[in-house]
């Protein structure tokens, strides 16, 4: 009974929190401006191009921003307000949310199971953060906005037309790149050595003492002192996309900017 009373109250808490974002399973709609950080022509171009790739994929997809998360975990909040507004579609539904309070800037991106088969929770959730989180930190919401639609669009094409989820590697083969670079080099090195044979006043020198013109140089004495170090550390930034809140029932990932 405890263990019941436990996940009612969790059920209940991430319902609240979703309800006190203005978010209504049955009205939820493409983007949701809490923090402000968009025009109306940002929100009018997105929630055009969300609506495409809704219909031609039978997909929800949802972009949400908030001032601040007060003291909630982003993670576990993107997965409230994905079952409370963007579940239902056949192929699965995604939400982002992005929290843009100065003291603590997150965001977290929440997948379904039919969506989560499709976008990954490692390759394919991290190849949507690589195109969105540099103009997140450039404070360039309209356009991080579009890399994320964009992304999501990408990885749909791929796995309708080929049947599996997207691997930005896929085409990628380690012995290809060794081969490129062989021949690279050795034609460089090939023009090298044409450019110096054609060269009539340069030749290589037998010894380095050749290089010196006779009576130009007398070393009389030498020493070496070694006098101090300074050694400085300086601790490494957080990883911008290291939080989670998957579970059975959610994908994704997140992290801050």
């Amino acid at each position: 009974m405890k263990r019941i009373a436990s996940v009612l109250t969790i059920f209940l808490a991430l319902f609240v929190a979703a309800a006190a974002f203005g978010l209504r399973a049955e009205a939820a709609g493409a983007v949701y401006d809490n923090a402000k950080v968009l025009s109306s022509a940002d929100v009018q171009k997105l929630t055009a191009e969300i609506q495409r790739i809704e219909k031609k994929h039978n997909v929800r997809i949802g972009i949400v921003t908030q001032p601040s998360m007060q003291g909630r975990s982003i993670g576990q909040v993107a997965n409230a307000l994905l079952d409370q507004g963007y579940r239902g579609a056949s192929n699965g539904g995604i939400v982002l949310l992005v929290s843009v309070d100065p003291k603590k800037r997150e965001y977290y991106m929440s997948t379904d199971n039919p969506m989560r088969a499709k976008i990954t929770d490692d390759k394919g959730i991290k190849y949507i953060q690589e195109e969105m989180v540099p103009k997140l930190k450039e404070n360039k919401y309209g356009e991080a906005f579009m890399a994320y639609t964009s992304a999501i669009e990408k990885e749909l094409d791929y796995f309708a037309a080929e049947g599996k989820p997207f691997d930005p590697s896929a085409g990628f083969h380690p012995l290809a790149a060794i081969a490129a670079l062989i021949i690279g080099l050795l034609g460089g090195y090939g023009v090298r050595e044409t450019l110096i044979s054609s060269m009539s006043n340069v030749t290589p020198a037998a010894r380095a003492s050749e290089y010196l013109k006779e009576g130009s140089f007398d070393l009389t004495d030498s020493d070496d002192r070694f006098l101090f170090m300074n050694v400085t550390r300086t601790q490494k930034s957080k990883n911008s996309g290291g939080s989670s809140a998957r579970d059975e029932n959610h994908g994704g990932g997140g992290g801050s900017f």
